[in-house]
């Protein structure tokens, strides 16, 4: 994977921690500079001191139009080319439906997906010129959904089907689009989740203690960036099982979901 990454620019956001902070030192362990997005500042140039001038700090938050068409103007300067986007930055919450507060979900969509759309508009002609690498760090979530994620789910199915369309859309252009669904992940995703109030949870879970690691996903999702693949689920084997279910007997993981307990 080195030669294939080597001198390639990337933006990766949500590069703070987790999946983000594992993909963006990936990239740069393979020869690429990666301009890394997030609002926590402190963090990434922790980021930087690791794994020195291959990373690019940038501050920022994704809710903001302005800031992500700034983030992917950078990321171009940097060499005068952008060869990828990674959308990673999310969100996650726990609450029934009927009982979270309205701006709960337009938050969680707002940085699942919204996002998503002004960092693509803005990096378009710069992935037709360098036919480059659109991927989304969607979740199993985004193909089935469970009890107290409502809002989660919606904003990751949503993204699936921004992702699957914009595909089609981009073929001719050389776009390789591909999006990452894992399944449990060694995260913070859990303790940064908001409540049915909007609240941070700061809690977090046993699933996602026990899941699988950043770097794992990271590296899967670089290989099946080189090999241009269109879709990848790493996850456990509860998940992918989840994932067949939805689709041959749908009912029958209703039956299932419906009796887990959700964390």
């Amino acid at each position: 994977m080195t030669s294939y990454f080597s001198g390639k620019v990337f933006l990766v956001t949500g590069a703070s921690s987790g999946i983000g902070r594992a993909l963006a030192c990936e990239l740069v362990d393979c020869g690429a500079e990666v301009l890394a997005m997030a609002r926590n500042l402190e963090r990434l140039e922790a980021l930087r001191e690791e794994k020195g001038l291959g990373i690019h700090p940038f501050q920022g938050d994704v809710t903001s139009s302005k800031a992500c068409r700034e983030a992917v103007e950078k990321a171009f300067c940097l060499h005068q080319r952008l060869d990828g986007l990674i959308h990673n930055a999310g969100v996650s919450m726990r609450g029934l439906a009927h009982e979270s507060r309205p701006d709960v979900f337009r938050s969680l969509m707002d940085v699942n997906f919204y996002a998503m759309i002004d960092l693509f508009q803005a990096a378009y002609p710069h992935l037709v010129a360098s036919k480059g690498h659109l991927a989304a760090i969607s979740s199993v979530m985004g193909r089935y959904a469970t009890h107290q994620r409502s809002g989660y789910c919606a904003s990751k199915h949503a993204i699936q089907g921004f992702m699957d369309s914009v595909r089609l859309e981009t073929m001719d252009k050389g776009i390789h689009t591909l999006v990452v669904s894992p399944g449990f992940v060694n995260t913070e995703v859990a303790k940064n989740a908001l409540g049915a109030d909007g609240q941070a949870l700061n809690k977090n879970s046993d699933s996602i203690i026990n899941g699988l690691s950043p770097n794992e996903v990271a590296k899967k999702t670089l290989r099946a960036m080189q090999h241009r693949k269109r879709d990848i689920y790493p996850a456990g084997a509860k998940e992918k099982l989840g994932l067949i279910l939805s689709r041959f007997a749908p009912g029958v993981l209703d039956r299932l979901l419906r009796n887990i307990r959700v964390t």
